[in-house]
């Protein structure tokens, strides 16, 4: 029952998070576009705060529960799968500091400036892509 608790709570916090993924690629990194550019450092500080409002609660849940997926390893489930989404979401979260946190940065410093928000909107299928690959990860262990 516990491993099955696991698993459920695993792939429900991580199809939260693709759903997340998802919105952000396509609704709201392209109405960066159609933000006047005398409003856009207001505009995208508030979108990070609240962003960051929304992934507060998912995201360590993710991290911790994807841990415990690999080092339990409930029964009939692959230690290759587990590893294989474990290491899906360290690629994710590196990119997201290491690439999508700057470019949010220099957006908020910058101001509008639509080639930044064309490499975000464009790059970010690959940040989008990791979540969908957890996902179906997630659901291949139940």
């Amino acid at each position: 029952m516990a491993a099955e608790l696991l698993l459920l709570s695993h792939a429900g916090v991580t199809l939260v998070m693709v759903g997340i993924m998802w919105a952000v690629q396509l609704a709201i990194y392209p109405q960066f576009r159609s933000v006047p550019a005398d409003s856009f450092v207001p505009y995208i500080t508030e979108h990070s705060a609240r962003i960051i409002a929304v992934l507060a609660p998912f995201a360590p849940v993710e991290i911790i529960l994807a841990l415990l997926v690999w080092v339990v390893r409930p029964d009939g489930t692959s230690g290759w799968v587990a590893f294989l989404a474990g290491l899906v979401l360290a690629a994710a979260w590196i990119a997201t500091g290491l690439f999508y946190a700057p470019i949010h940065g220099r957006l908020q410093r910058l101001g509008h400036d639509q080639h930044l928000i064309e490499r975000l909107i464009v790059t970010n299928w690959f940040r989008t892509g990791l979540w969908t690959m957890r996902g179906v990860l997630a659901l291949v262990m139940l």
